[in-house]
Parts: C-alpha cells; sequence; structure tokens
C-alpha cells in the first residue's frame, strides 16, 4: 500500500539521483578506437562533472569535452599541454616548452609531426593514447576550458 510518507521517499529519491546525475557524475560510452589501451570501444565511463568547477585540468587527466557548435558530439582525450605552454610533436614524442613528455600510457606509438604551438589562454591541449592512428582522425589539439564537461574517473 503507498503511503504519504512511501510517495515522498521516492520523489526524494529520484530527484537525489536526478541531481546527482545531472551535475555531479555522468555516465558516456565511448565510441572508436582513439583511447585505446585505456579505454576500449564501447566502454562505460563516469565523469565528475564538478571537479573542474574548483581547478582546471592537470596534465595526464582524461577529460571529456564537446564540440562548441550544436549539436554538440563529445569527445574523450588525455589532457596533455596547459594553457601558455608550447606543445610540439617529433616523430612521435611529445615536448613541453622544450621537456620530452614521458606518456607511460602510450603503447602505440607513432610518427606523428606537429610544428610547435603555444596553447591558448583557457584552453587545454588533448590527443588520444592511441597514436598509431593518422593524426589527422586523431588529433583534437586545443580544447576551450568552457567545453570541458569533466574528468574521467571511471571505466566499466
Amino acid at each position: 500500500m503507498f503511503t504519504l510518507k512511501r510517495i515522498f521517499f521516492w520523489v526524494v529519491l529520484i530527484l537525489f539521483l536526478f541531481l546527482i546525475r545531472t551535475f555531479v557524475i555522468q555516465p558516456f560510452r565511448a565510441f572508436g578506437p582513439s583511447m585505446e589501451p585505456t579505454i576500449h570501444n564501447g566502454k562505460i565511463i563516469f565523469v565528475n562533472r564538478i571537479v573542474y568547477k574548483f581547478r582546471k585540468p592537470e596534465r595526464g587527466e582524461i577529460v571529456v569535452f564537446r564540440t562548441s557548435d550544436k549539436p554538440y558530439v563529445y569527445f574523450v582525450k588525455r589532457v596533455i599541454g596547459k594553457e601558455e605552454e608550447r606543445v610540439k610533436i617529433v616523430n612521435g614524442d611529445v615536448f613541453i616548452n622544450g621537456k620530452e613528455l614521458k606518456e607511460e600510457y602510450v603503447v602505440y606509438r607513432s610518427d606523428w609531426n606537429m610544428p610547435e604551438i603555444k596553447v591558448k589562454k583557457n584552453h587545454i591541449f588533448v590527443i588520444g593514447d592511441n597514436r598509431s592512428m593518422d593524426i589527422s582522425q586523431h588529433l583534437k589539439g586545443e580544447v576551450s576550458l568552457k567545453n570541458v564537461v569533466g574528468k574521467v574517473i571511471g571505466i566499466k
């Protein structure tokens, strides 16, 4: 039998779960091989949506971001460069401000080359972990911080 107390409990629970899903943790499904072997095609990833309200993304973190134009398209990539850093790729090796970046998470190396760029203020530079793909199909480059949805905190 439904009592007012029980109905109230379920309404509050549903509202709580809706708020958590909308503002705190959001699931996404990964499509494509660009983050392999870290995140495989079809995996569910869980994204912390509020962490970047308090700080900016750090190098090495995996983020979900969206395109600027509607309808939004969402991508998952790893943060390589932070705002106002110089990023360059030479024969697959990434350099930040002239120093080679050690990337233990990269299994599939490439011979990518990219001239040095300076990451704009309020932007990050992102790349997927699977570097065996052609750079033109894979590199997203600079992303505005306003388009970053959140930090990947789990993979299922």
